[in-house]
């Protein structure tokens, strides 16, 4: 069964601010005990969001998809 876009959109929202929180943490906190779990956690919520994109949309979706590329790139420059 398929997901609908306005679903879709919903989930990404949300995701999106998580997203940001723990990328927010990884940049102030990066010796934090929890920093590998926060990574793991960020992979795990771009690879969700990835797999909505088909569900938004051509336009929404390229404009989410340079999102994740975005944040995949913070991710990486993080220690």
């Amino acid at each position: 069964m398929g997901m609908s876009r306005r679903d879709a959109l919903k989930r990404l929202i949300g995701l999106q601010a998580r997203v940001e929180e723990h990328l927010a943490l990884l940049a102030t906190e990066p010796a934090s005990p929890a920093a590998t779990h926060w990574r793991s956690e960020v992979r795990n919520w771009l690879s969700q969001m990835l797999a909505m994109l088909p569900h938004v949309g051509r336009r929404t979706s390229e404009e989410w998809t340079q999102r994740l590329r975005d944040w995949e790139i913070r991710l990486g420059e993080l220690p």
